[in-house]
């Protein structure tokens, strides 16, 4: 049995330059607050088998990118996962394909490096703030270095990006110190603009 997703759309924001499809897949480590895919999360929404979304990806004439996102892909197995992107490639050999993730998983991404284009991960605040990445993440007992390793592993990758919502709760000095680590490396990081989400369940 496949991977099975949730919904799927298409953007032409997500991937610059680039028409996506974003292919939901449901669950997630992390309950962060105002997440905007929250009922992904908790399982409130109905499936879709892998084979719908695997026409869509590689016979939509207008398609040129696909983009996992979630919830969180790596929470997935990494066999299917890599099997998936293998038969994506495998019918459209010009298709890009990325993975969104929280980075919590690297070894995940490991498995997934040869085969994808690239990484759009999350830094969701300075990785010296263990409480703070706690907060936002609405998780406990963080391992830092697993999302340090992460950004290290996407690095370089030509579709690979690193993202950071405006949270209210990071401050100037925050924001500053993301942007002196995401410096040091060549993939770009996006500090992107915060949108409150009042339903999200996780925000207590």
């Amino acid at each position: 049995m496949g991977l099975r997703f949730v919904s799927y759309t298409i953007s032409s924001k997500d991937v610059p330059g680039r028409w996506s499809l974003i292919a939901f897949l449901p669950g997630c480590n992390f309950r962060c607050r105002h997440c905007h895919n929250w009922r992904l999360v908790t399982g409130e929404k109905g499936y879709i088998f892998e084979r719908e979304v695997l026409q869509e990806a590689t016979q939509n004439p207008v398609i040129d990118a696909l983009v996992l996102s979630g919830g969180e892909p790596t929470v997935h197995n990494p066999d299917k996962l890599r099997a998936f992107v293998e038969r994506v490639k495998s019918r459209n050999s010009q298709l890009k394909v990325r993975i969104d993730t929280n980075g919590y998983n690297p070894q995940v991404m490991e498995r997934l490096l040869d085969v994808v284009d690239g990484f759009a991960v999350d830094i969701k605040s300075p990785l010296s703030k263990r409480d703070l990445y706690e907060y936002t993440t609405g998780t406990k007992g963080l391992d830092l270095e697993r999302i340090r390793e992460s950004v290290s592993i996407a690095n370089g990758l030509p579709l690979t990006i690193y993202r950071t919502p405006r949270y209210p709760w990071l401050s100037e000095e925050d924001v500053e110190e993301i942007r002196d680590f995401t410096d040091s490396l060549s993939s770009p990081w996006f500090l992107n603009e915060f949108v409150k989400v009042p339903s999200c369940p996780f925000n207590t």
